[in-house]
């Protein structure tokens, strides 16, 4: 049982003005929850305070899948990291319009155009 919620609040308070400063300037911020020095029941209080959304991503295509869902809180997303059993290794929370890791990647995009444009072509379009 959590005696002193102080550390929750710094923490709390410190993803409200990450989510003040990507409204004003759009930087983005992120915290690996198992490395802020919070107790487990701590990190645990944290995460369910912040709840899920209704948005979830699955990014499968690797040994180490990931699902990220926006909290509760709009712009606040919650990233669960997975090993190859399927367990949770790793929780990151991100403060971003949407994970920064999901987003398409330059290279990913130029493939993409390229690949649209074989598709019109051997359609004849």
């Amino acid at each position: 049982m959590i005696e002193n919620y102080s550390n929750v609040r710094a923490v709390l308070n410190e993803l409200r003005l990450a989510l003040k400063n990507l409204r004003e300037t759009g930087e983005t911020y992120s915290i690996y929850i198992e490395k802020t020095g919070l107790t487990e029941e701590e990190q645990v209080e944290v995460l369910e305070t912040l709840g899920r959304g209704h948005i979830t991503i699955n990014f499968n295509e690797t040994d180490q899948p990931v699902e990220w869902y926006e909290s509760q809180f709009s712009g606040i997303w919650i990233g669960t990291f997975k090993n190859g059993r399927d367990d949770s290794i790793l929780h990151t929370v991100e403060v971003s319009k949407y994970p920064v890791v999901a987003g398409a990647y330059e290279e990913d995009m130029e493939l993409a155009e390229e690949d649209l444009q074989s598709w019109i072509d051997a359609a004849g379009l």
